[in-house]
Order: C-alpha cells, then sequence, then structure tokens
C-alpha cells in the first residue's frame, strides 16, 4: 500500500506587486491580484499537487472557489526555506483572483484543497482554520499622455521614432508595477523642435507647451506628460521637468527607449522600467542614492542598498505579466530586486515608492476643486465633414477666428502650489488701477535656464485659458531679488508693456532636471502662466537681475487659408499650409491640434512650429477615423485659430 503524501500550508500571500506576508502593502481594487500559496511536504513521496482556493467576501457570503494557475512538487525529503519560495514563482502556487472579487471590500481566504495531479487523489494538507482577511481600496487611475519624440539624424542617419513596441510596454508595465487598476493613456506622435543632440530639457520643454495648449483646450489637469526618445540616432538620458514636494501634474519627464536588455531586462523594450522611473519623479519619487543616482532620499528610503526588502523574509515582489507581450509571471526576491527610482539593476516598485505614489494620486485627484470632473469643453465651430479622403495637393476649407475676451472658466482648476491667489492678484491690480485677471490675457511661458552659468533662453510663448493654473503675481521689483533656493540667483519673467506703463515681474520657480550627472551644471525649466497686461511689448528672462534673454512677438498673427495634402509615407501623411501672401514673419509659430470626436476634445501635435508644413502620424489613428485638424498662428500675446475640414485617415 502506497503511503499517501501529506503536506502543510507555510503561509499564504495575497499581492498585486509588491507585498509582505502581513499584507502591509494596499491592495487596489480592480488591479490584477494573485493568492501565493507556499505548501511543503511533511510525509510521504514526493508528488505533484495543484490547489484549490475557497475564498469569501462576507460573513454570509456562500464562497467562490478559485484553481490554482499551476502545480508544484511537494518532497518531504527536499524541504525549501520560505524565503526561497517566495522569490521564484514557480515554487508557489498561484491563483489569479477574477476581477469580481478584486472589487472594493473584503476578501477572505477560507480553505485550501490540494490534489495529486498524477493519482487524482485528494493530498491531506494541514492549514489554518482561516486564512487571512485583506481590504481592496478604490484608487485613481493613472492618467498619462505618452509622445513619440521623432527626430532626424544623429550618429545613425535617418529618421527616428520609438517603436508601437516602446508604447505598449510602458503602459502594461505601468498597469502591472504602479498602483492602479487603470491607466488611461493616449499616444501621439511629434517632431523635437531642437537640434540632435537634444537633451531631456529640450524635450521637456516642447511637452511642458503642449501640456499647456492641451489644458487651455479642455484637457484633463491630472494627466501627467512623458516623452520617448529613440536611441537609434543617440541617446538621450532622461529626466524630469523637477521633483516636486506637492501635487503638480505639470511636471513633464522625457526618456529613451529602444531593445538593448542592460545586462538584465531581456523583454526587448527598456521604455518601460525606464519611463516608470522618470514618471516617478513627477510624482515626488526622489534617488535614493545607492547605485550612482544622486542621494536625494537617502534618509528616507527604509532598505538597504536600494533592494526592496531588507531581508529574505519581508518584502518580496510580483510582477504578474502579460502574455501579449510575452512578458511571464514573476516574483521577485526582495534582497536581489531593487526600487525603481534607483540606477540599480533589477528594478521593480519597493513598497515605499508604491505606497507614496498612491498617496501622491490620492492628492493629484483631490486637486480638482468642487469634486467635480472635468468638464468637456465647448464643440468648436465645425467645417463640414469631407464624404472621404483628400488626394495629395486637394485643398482642405478652414474655419478661421480671433482669440480674445473672457478666459475660459468651464474647467475645474488645480490647486497648483508657488502661484498667487485669485483674490490676492485681483486686489493688485485694482491697487494698479488695471484689468481684473479674469479680463486679461494670459500666457504660458516655457523657457529653459541654466542656474550654473547664468544663462537661459524663452522656447515657447503661448496665450492659454485660465483653464492651465492660476496666474502668478506680479512683484515689483523683483528682478533685483535676494537669493532663490540653495543660494542660487532669482529668475524672473518681467514684462514689458507698450504704453509706458511699469513692467510688471514675476519671480518664478525653475524646476531642476531629476537626473543630473555628479558635478554637472544645474538646468531646468520656467514653465509658468502669466498676465501679460493691455499692452505687452515684450517678455524678459532674467537671472539674479540680469537679462539673459528676450521674447518679442511678430505681428498680428497670419490666418490660415487653406491646408493641403502633400503626399503620405513612412507611416505618416503631410499637410502644405498656405497662408497666401501674407506668410508668417519672425516673431510667428503655429500650433497644429487634432481631435476625433467631432472637436469635443483636442490634442496637440505640434507647438513653435516655423515650417508651413506638418507631418501628422497615422499611427495615432484608428483606420477610417474621421480626423479634424486645427492650426493655431500665435505671435505670443494673440492668437488666430482655424479650424480645418474634417478627413479621413
Amino acid at each position: 500500500m502506497t503511503t499517501p503524501t501529506t503536506a502543510v500550508l507555510d503561509a499564504t500571500e495575497i499581492t498585486q506587486a509588491v507585498q509582505d506576508l502581513q499584507h502591509s502593502v494596499t491592495l487596489i481594487a480592480g488591479k490584477a491580484t494573485v493568492i501565493r500559496a507556499y505548501v511543503s511536504g511533511t510525509f510521504g513521496p514526493a508528488a505533484a499537487v495543484s490547489g484549490a482556493l475557497k475564498l469569501v467576501r462576507s460573513p454570509t457570503d456562500p464562497g467562490f472557489t478559485v484553481l490554482s494557475a499551476n502545480t508544484v512538487s511537494v518532497n518531504p525529503s527536499v524541504p525549501q526555506d520560505l524565503a526561497t519560495r517566495r522569490g521564484d514563482i514557480t515554487l508557489s502556487l498561484n491563483f489569479l483572483l477574477p476581477p469580481a472579487l478584486t472589487t472594493e471590500g473584503a476578501l477572505s481566504v477560507r480553505s485550501l484543497t490540494l490534489t495529486d495531479t498524477v493519482s487524482g487523489n485528494p493530498v491531506r494538507v494541514s492549514a489554518p482554520a482561516n486564512g487571512p482577511t485583506v481590504w481592496f481600496h478604490n484608487s485613481p487611475p493613472l492618467r498619462v499622455k505618452v509622445f513619440g519624440l521623432r527626430y532626424e539624424g544623429g550618429d545613425v542617419p535617418g529618421t527616428h521614432t520609438p517603436r508601437d513596441l516602446d508604447y505598449t510596454a510602458l503602459i502594461s508595465w505601468l498597469k502591472r508595477a504602479y498602483p492602479v487598476a487603470e491607466v488611461i493613456s493616449s499616444h501621439t506622435v511629434i517632431d523635437v523642435t531642437a537640434d540632435v543632440p537634444f537633451t531631456c530639457n529640450d524635450t521637456n520643454a516642447q511637452l511642458a507647451a503642449i501640456r499647456a495648449l492641451d489644458i487651455s483646450a479642455g484637457g484633463d489637469p491630472r494627466t501627467h506628460y512623458l516623452g520617448q526618445a529613440a536611441d537609434g540616432g543617440f541617446f538621450m538620458r532622461g529626466c524630469s521637468s523637477g521633483v516636486p514636494a506637492a501635487p503638480d501634474p505639470a511636471t513633464v519627464a522625457s526618456s529613451p527607449c529602444g531593445a538593448a536588455d542592460w545586462g538584465w531586462d531581456f523583454d526587448g523594450a527598456y521604455s518601460d522600467w525606464y519611463g516608470g522611473h522618470e514618471l516617478g519623479h513627477t510624482f515626488g519619487r526622489r534617488h535614493p542614492g545607492f547605485c550612482g543616482e544622486s542621494p536625494d532620499d537617502l534618509l528616507g528610503y527604509p532598505f538597504p542598498n536600494g533592494q526592496l526588502a531588507d531581508g529574505a523574509g519581508t518584502f518580496a515582489g510580483l510582477d504578474v505579466g502579460d502574455p501579449s507581450l510575452g512578458v511571464p509571471m514573476t516574483a521577485m526576491a526582495g534582497v536581489v530586486w531593487h526600487d525603481v527610482m534607483t540606477y540599480c539593476n533589477r528594478q521593480w516598485l519597493s513598497s515605499y515608492t508604491y505606497e507614496g505614489i498612491r498617496q501622491r494620486l490620492l492628492a493629484e485627484e483631490a486637486m480638482v476643486t468642487d469634486g467635480a470632473e472635468v468638464a468637456e469643453p465647448a464643440p468648436a465651430p465645425q467645417a463640414p465633414a469631407a464624404a472621404g479622403g483628400h488626394p495629395a495637393g486637394e485643398a482642405l476649407s478652414v474655419t478661421t477666428r480671433s482669440s480674445g475676451g473672457r478666459p475660459d472658466e468651464r474647467f475645474p482648476k488645480l490647486s497648483v502650489t508657488a502661484v498667487a491667489p485669485a483674490q490676492a492678484i485681483r486686489a493688485m491690480r485694482r491697487e494698479e488701477g488695471g484689468p481684473e485677471p479674469d479680463t486679461e490675457r494670459l500666457v504660458s511661458v516655457v523657457g529653459t535656464v541654466n542656474l550654473t552659468r547664468r544663462a537661459g533662453g524663452i522656447r515657447f510663448v503661448n496665450p492659454v485659458s485660465a483653464a492651465v493654473t492660476q496666474p502668478a503675481q506680479a512683484t515689483p521689483g523683483a528682478g533685483a531679488a535676494g537669493a532663490g533656493p540653495n543660494g542660487e540667483a532669482p529668475v524672473v519673467l518681467r514684462v514689458q508693456q507698450t504704453d509706458g506703463a511699469p513692467a510688471r515681474d514675476f519671480p518664478v520657480t525653475v524646476k531642476l532636471g531629476s537626473d543630473p550627472n555628479p558635478g554637472e551644471e544645474r538646468t531646468g525649466l520656467v514653465d509658468a502662466v502669466v498676465p501679460v497686461g493691455p499692452s505687452p511689448a515684450s517678455i524678459e528672462l532674467l537671472i539674479g537681475g540680469q537679462v539673459v534673454d528676450t521674447f518679442r512677438p511678430g505681428g498680428t498673427p497670419t490666418p490660415l487659408l487653406s491646408a493641403r495634402h502633400a503626399g503620405a509615407a513612412d507611416g505618416a501623411f503631410a499637410l502644405t499650409l498656405d497662408f497666401g501672401s501674407q506668410v508668417p514673419e519672425p516673431g510667428q509659430t503655429f500650433a497644429a491640434q487634432v481631435s476625433t470626436d467631432d472637436g469635443i476634445t483636442w490634442q496637440t501635435i505640434g507647438v513653435g512650429l516655423k515650417d508651413p508644413a506638418i507631418k501628422i502620424d497615422r499611427g495615432q489613428f484608428q483606420p477610417g477615423q474621421r480626423v479634424q485638424l486645427r492650426i493655431i498662428t500665435t505671435n505670443g500675446f494673440t492668437s488666430s485659430t482655424s479650424d480645418v475640414e474634417s478627413f479621413q485617415v
């Protein structure tokens, strides 16, 4: 007679990305969840076993049975310690929960049964009468807009554009690794306006200007912006436009992408964890300082050497995987894997970073005033829809209008730090005898600065609505103010007036780049919204009281007359913009926006453009989708908006 095998349940772990056996990490409602049951043989021969868990949501719940997705070997003669099994996904019985069991509320493990997969006989298992009870918490989604940064040349001639895989791998990884059940994302390919080899500060400036136009047009102010630059032409180090101490979704980031494995990442794309690192900065996460990164959070990070855990028996990571990308479910030993905010190999989210990002997501969600969702802008005037596509060279009609009047206040605003309360600005305007800010023009000013060299440049100036942010507060004589943070020279935007009125000075905070090399110069972005007054003449950028750059507007913005198809190649189609005899003069630029929902929402696909030709990537649209194009011509202070007749991709 064969001696039956008996087993014991050593531990049960309910995990989504990182967890300990006390279940101290918050479980997110709706997020992919795995229960790992650690069983070992206590008597009898070795046996391959499968399992079934009975789970309940409430005391009166009759219960649900979930079968294991795998089998494990229980061998009483070859015991394995629990820490080893937690670091190897094949050494635990893994139960992937159906979505109905991960909605908000409690979940309890009631019992585990084991079956010998060869004989079909039950295997007796010693287990607690009741397993752990956990709670799933609702959590905001991650909202992210990803830009493929297209450029020409570099070390290898040709056009370099991120692969579709670079985007899909990133979004999949964020959903698996970040404390969210949903990633609300979109993808757009844009041309980099800076010359090769550009830096992440250059691309972040472009993204910040695009974001300002998007939010001005009614975009969701909780959305984070990330650019991806393919490494085919050269390698661009990634960075974010700062590491905000308070919630600030306007902080943008850029990262490289490609197929390099870095000696440990063999899924064909490193855009996932690299992009996750730079996005982490936009949520206020700093470098722990263990593998060559700056030690910004050395005293706060709780685990040694940037690890996920301080011992083999505490925290372990879990990647639920993505079969569509060929990524298997993987367990991550806490003393082998490292936090994504380090520069170490084998990167994932520690419990420290996971909970920190979750708290920042909650804080950003609360920043939308009155608890209201972002309202949809009213549809813009529409040109008649075309019956079909347009051949190359055929003109598309446009509807043109000029901006002006009361800024759009239909959208909830963010309580962004370091900007003046509206009532203070109104009081200041009354004292000056000027118009209140809700009746004067606002412009977004984006520039790059080098505080070490006391140099900088204004890159983008565009009129925006009050939906972007509360405007900055003018301070008389701010250009001669004292030292800024860390003893650095203060940075000021000065708006000069044409009517003899005194200049307006706006002290601004520089968003320093997040990933400097040791000893590198301190560089970053100026990203501000300022009221320019009734008769603006120019905007000056001052560092330490010295003017380092001046923006002067061109003449009245030139309206677009028509747009003509100019052929298609490399997955994109081109349009030539016709401004007639009034070619946009120096000081004028244009931006391009597209809409796929009849003008309800608009996405910016180009900003600061000077060449009257635009290339639009087809991959961001569905086959047969009807697209509207909007061209905004601006001199920085005023603009002319032209809605092009819709066309079919």
